[in-house]
């Protein structure tokens, strides 16, 4: 456990460190290790590649060893780069870095700089949803874009999860020592501490196979299947990671945006 103390922020990152002192990996991408769900990362891509301005100023958010950084600059976006754990970045030499904790005021003087922010499995490392939110849109130019990604608890498994354990899926204890993960968000709130910080969504889904862990357990998938039957959420929000891109919205302070998410 990384505590810093400073501030008093829970920091989790010793997993991350760890992976700082180690080769180049030859998975990930042109051997920059990622740290998500096999495919995660191209799906994001292909999110960012569909919504947002080609060749614009994008902010990598808690960029790990830089694989999704790299995967920007290549096809011609300007990439910066921040994570709290600096050593990990393996790009330093060829993206702008900086270092920062996430649960601090990290738009301060960066701010309206950038066209897509994205924030690839990060929200829930942070004490502070609806403080990141906030951040997030001061970064961003007017109708700049966030592409967000989080474990999405409202998925088949996480709900089974629930139910057995009294955890939701990816946030037991051993996720929190191992990866980190100390804040879980379910699509309502996602809704409300975004739209309140003033984005609207413009498009949502989610990824990965939405039954999971339970394929281990014929019962346990048994369960699961029940449960979806009886889910009211739609198809594409039940995958295992919650995916969406939202929008800076042109509004007067304190006027709530409007929510328009769709599957």
């Amino acid at each position: 456990m990384n505590v810093n103390q400073e501030n008093s922020h829970t920091v989790l990152v010793d997993r991350y460190r760890k992976a700082a002192e180690l080769s180049d990996s030859s998975a990930g991408y042109k051997g920059l290790a990622i740290h998500a769900l096999p495919g995660l990362h191209e799906y994001l891509f292909a999110q960012v590649s569909k919504h947002c301005q080609s060749r614009g100023e994008v902010l990598d958010l808690a960029a790990g060893t830089g694989a999704m950084s790299l995967r920007l600059a290549d096809v011609g976006f300007q990439v910066t780069a921040t994570d709290y754990v600096s050593e990990n970045f393996r790009l330093h030499d060829s993206v702008p870095f900086f270092a920062c904790d996430l649960n601090d005021d990290f738009s301060n003087g960066r701010e309206g700089q950038f066209d897509t922010i994205m924030a690839s499995e990060i929200i829930e490392h942070l004490e502070n949803p609806r403080h990141f939110a906030r951040e997030c849109f001061k970064l961003l130019r007017h109708g700049g874009k966030l592409v967000l990604s989080t474990p999405n608890v409202d998925s088949v498994a996480s709900i089974v999860s629930t139910l057995r354990t009294g955890t939701f899926q990816w946030f037991g204890d051993v996720e929190y020592s191992r990866d980190g993960h100390i804040t879980p968000l379910t699509q309502w709130q996602i809704d409300k501490c975004f739209t309140e910080a003033g984005f609207t969504f413009l498009w949502a889904g989610s990824y990965g196979d939405p039954y999971g862990k339970l394929r281990g357990s014929p019962r346990l998938l048994m369960l699961g299947r029940l449960m979806s039957r009886l889910m009211a959420l739609k198809e594409g929000l039940r995958g295992q990671i919650f995916v969406a891109v939202l929008k800076k919205a042109r509004r007067d302070p304190g006027e709530l945006a409007s929510v328009g998410r769709t599957s």
